[in-house]
C-alpha cells in the first residue's frame, strides 16, 4: 500500500489549482533505489565519457526560471524523427539551418526582454499541426496564449514585438560596430506599430502540456533519458490526452529526467490560466508514481523543482 507523508495542505498562492504537497516514502524503499540505481547505471553505461555521470542521490533546489511566456519551436517531420539528436546544437542560438536560425534571431529581437523563454520542441502526438521537413514556414506554440503561429522568416521581427506586446526597441550598439571601435550606438529608435501586429490571430489548442527534456547534444543524460521517459508516457497511457513533446536544455541537466507539466485552469472558460510545474530525478519507473499524484491534485518534493501560476 503506498504510503504518503502529506507535508502541507495549504494552497501555494502562486498556484491556480489547489495543490498538496507530499513526501512518498516508497520512493525509498529497498527496491525502489535498486531499480533506480539500476536504471542510472544503464543510462551511465551509454554516456559518451567526458558527460558527468548520472547522479541518483542528487538533492533538488526547488527553484526554476521566473517567466511569463515559453514560446515553444516546433521542429519538422514525424514523431519517429530524432532532431532532438542530431540537428539541436549544444547551443541552440548557433544553429544556422532552418527553422532554428529563428531562434537566435527571435531572441536577438527580444533583446534583454526578461520573461520570455524560448526552446525547440519535438511533437510525440499528433494533437497539434507540424511542420514538414522543408517547410517555409515557422511554427511557434506560444504558451499561455495557448496559440500556435505559423509565420514567415520576414516576420520574425514584428513577431517579437508582439510577443513582447509592442515594445519599442531601444539603440544596442551591436558586436560589429563595437568592433569598428564606435564608443555608442545610433540614438535612431525603432519602433514595430501595434497596428500590423493584429495580423498574429494565431490558432487556440486548449490542452496541458508535458515536455521532456531530451536535448542530447546540451547533456548526454537528458538526451538519452528523454526517449525512456517519453515512452513510459505513451506505454503507461500517462495523460494521454495531453501535447507530448521532447524539449530543448531547460537547465538542471544534473537533474535528469527533467519534466515541465502545464496545467490548464478554467479551460471550459477559455481563460488561458495555468501552472507550470518542473519536475526533476525523473525515471521512467517513477513516471507512474509522479502522474497519478498530479492527477489528484498532490506534488512529490522529492521530485519537485518548482513553478508558477500563468496568466
Amino acid at each position: 500500500m503506498l504510503r504518503i507523508t502529506v507535508k502541507t495542505l495549504q494552497q501555494r498562492a502562486s498556484f491556480h489549482h489547489s495543490f498538496k504537497h507530499i513526501s512518498v516514502p516508497d520512493l525509498h524503499t529497498r527496491a525502489q533505489n535498486d531499480q533506480t540505481n539500476c536504471y542510472c547505471q544503464e543510462i551511465n553505461a551509454r554516456l559518451p565519457s567526458k558527460t558527468d555521470p548520472l547522479d541518483p542521490h542528487i538533492k533538488l533546489p526547488h527553484r526554476t526560471p521566473n517567466y511569463n511566456k515559453h514560446v515553444l519551436l516546433l521542429s519538422p517531420g514525424d514523431r519517429f524523427a530524432q532532431p532532438w539528436k542530431v540537428a539541436w546544437n549544444h547551443n541552440l542560438d548557433t544553429n544556422t539551418n532552418r527553422p532554428y536560425n529563428a531562434i537566435s534571431k527571435l531572441r536577438s529581437h527580444l533583446g534583454g526582454s526578461p520573461g520570455i523563454l524560448i526552446n525547440a520542441v519535438h511533437l510525440q502526438n499528433e494533437f497539434i499541426p507540424r511542420p514538414k521537413q522543408h517547410d517555409e514556414w515557422l511554427y511557434f506554440f506560444v504558451i499561455p496564449d495557448m496559440k500556435l503561429y505559423v509565420i514567415k522568416e520576414t516576420d520574425i521581427e514584428e513577431f517579437a514585438s508582439f510577443l513582447d506586446e509592442g515594445a519599442i526597441q531601444a539603440p544596442k550598439l551591436s558586436f560589429q560596430d563595437y568592433l569598428s571601435g564606435k564608443a555608442k550606438a545610433s540614438q535612431q529608435v525603432h519602433e514595430v506599430h501595434h497596428r500590423k501586429l493584429t495580423r498574429f490571430q494565431g490558432e487556440t489548442f486548449l490542452r496541458d502540456w508535458n515536455l521532456v527534456c531530451g536535448h542530447y547534444k546540451r547533456d548526454a543524460k537528458c538526451g538519452e533519458m528523454g526517449p525512456d521517459i517519453i515512452a513510459a508516457f505513451q506505454d503507461e497511457k500517462l495523460f494521454p490526452e495531453n501535447n507530448l513533446a521532447l524539449i530543448s536544455h531547460i537547465g538542471g541537466h544534473i537533474f535528469a529526467g527533467n519534466v515541465i507539466f502545464y496545467k490548464l485552469f478554467g479551460r471550459e472558460k477559455m481563460q488561458n490560466k495555468l501552472d507550470s510545474l518542473w519536475f526533476g530525478k525523473v525515471y521512467p519507473h517513477n513516471l507512474k508514481l509522479l502522474c497519478e499524484n498530479l492527477e489528484n491534485g498532490k506534488i512529490i518534493d522529492e521530485m519537485y523543482r518548482g513553478g508558477i501560476s500563468m496568466n
